[in-house]
């Protein structure tokens, strides 16, 4: 059966209303993937074994205790950002984008949404004036994040129109969005220390200040043509808060072995806690019409809608853990790392919560180190990334760009990007 295209606009405007409870989903994750380390970022998300330093702090504390001499190091600014969907590639953005579309290209693009639905997310982390000297780190961050899903009905309706006696059943929304600011203390300390090998352990305690909370979203709603018009309904729920407070502590183990090994073992968030209680509300909002058609004459009275706000106690969430292991050695001018990460938390969208990281980082020259990595599985899929590092005396700059959800540039259903200096003394 054909679409009805007399009624296609009217669907689209009655599509709308669940848009809209849909798009309060898409905020900058609880669970940002955009590590506060550029350098492992560059070799494709391995810093477990392999980061030293400051970078210690976000992959491994314990590591903190395997840099000998132990040296004083100022990190002046870092930042990341990761942007990705798990639908749609750049190709195929930059071969749609202002075209007219076909039937034939509307149900390509249809195809490419996955039965669950659109899942668009973005992670942003910061840091500014950290330090660390021998086993001790200080470090203040800033992160934002936030993961969202789209009904693929509603992409359906918007794409291809509306079918008398057609549903569309919009339940498969979803979303969460979260920033908080934090200053964190590390430490590590060796355990054994012997001439073939070096045991350490550390851990990371952190105060987050929480600057926004949008969590515990329900939205849904649907859409049915009839032949007297179109009916549609649609709801949303979502709890917020701008502001609290809370903590957070990873715990790390590494091994410095024999033939150049090192192993590292890292539980980030084992123990977290944000209490959340000002400006706390929940939020109702819902819409419906019946029988609109082309004779309605006011489209906005036809529909009857409410939006309601009240507030609540102050309540808690959790930051999500993650397991961490890796290893890493060098061959020649070579460093090479691989990490097997495991998300201890459920994902949004319910995308594979294990991962593999692995990277290369050659010293090309005291002041030049290219980088490259791969990665597999997770919530973003397939990624890639390249890095650099560059040194004058004691600045350092570091710079890395990865795709995600592919791993070849034309391919990628994201990007992420990060940038950091700092001065090693």
């Amino acid at each position: 059966m054909l679409r009805n295209p007399g009624k296609r606009s009217l669907g689209l405007r009655a599509g709308f209303l669940i848009c809209a409870a849909a798009i309060l989903t898409i905020a900058p994750a609880r669970d940002a993937s955009a590590g506060g380390s550029v350098r492992a970022m560059g070799m494709g998300g391995a810093g477990t074994a392999s980061a030293r330093g400051l970078e210690s702090v976000d992959w491994n504390p314990a590591n903190l205790a395997l840099v000998r001499p132990a040296g004083l190091e100022i990190g002046l600014f870092s930042a990341a950002v990761d942007m990705s969907n798990n639908a749609f590639t750049l190709d195929r953005y930059n071969t749609f984008t202002g075209a007219r579309l076909s039937r034939a290209d509307k149900d390509l693009l249809l195809s490419d949404i996955p039965a669950g639905g659109l899942v668009l997310e973005a992670d942003v982390r910061a840091s500014a004036m950290g330090i660390s000297a021998g086993p001790w780190a200080l470090t203040f961050q800033g992160m934002a994040g936030g993961s969202g899903t789209l009904d693929k009905d509603f992409f359906d309706l918007v794409l291809l129109g509306n079918e008398i006696d057609q549903a569309f059943d919009f339940g498969d929304t979803d979303g969460e969005a979260f920033a908080a600011a934090g200053a964190t203390v590390s430490y590590a300390r060796p355990l054994v220390t012997s001439r073939a090998m070096r045991l350490s352990a550390g851990v990371n305690v952190k105060y987050l200040q929480g600057i926004y909370d949008f969590s515990d979203v329900r939205a849904g709603g649907g859409i049915t043509t009839a032949m007297i018009g179109i009916e549609g309904d649609a709801e949303a729920s979502y709890r917020s808060a701008t502001g609290g407070s809370g903590y957070a502590v990873d715990l790390g183990v590494a091994l410095q072995a024999p033939r150049g090994w090192t192993f590292g073992l890292s539980l980030e968030n084992g123990a977290s806690r944000m209490t959340w209680d000002r400006d706390t509300e929940r939020h109702l909002w819902s819409a419906a019409g019946d029988s609109l058609s082309a004779t309605t004459d006011d489209f906005d009275d036809a529909v009857a809608d409410s939006d309601t706000s009240y507030a609540i106690d102050s309540y808690s969430t959790d930051l999500p853990r993650k397991l961490r292991i890796g290893a890493s050695n060098n061959f020649g001018r070579i460093a090479y790392a691989v990490d097997l990460a495991q998300s201890l938390a459920e994902k949004i969208g319910g995308a594979s919560r294990t991962e593999i990281n692995a990277g290369l980082e050659w010293n090309l020259k005291s002041w030049m180190q290219p980088r490259l990595g791969l990665g597999f599985g997770g919530a973003g899929g397939a990624r890639s990334s390249v890095g650099l590092g560059l040194g004058i005396g004691p600045w350092r700059l570091d710079l890395a760009v990865g795709n995600r959800g592919r791993i070849w540039p034309d391919d990628t259903r994201g990007l992420a990007f990060a940038l950091g200096s700092s001065l090693r003394l």
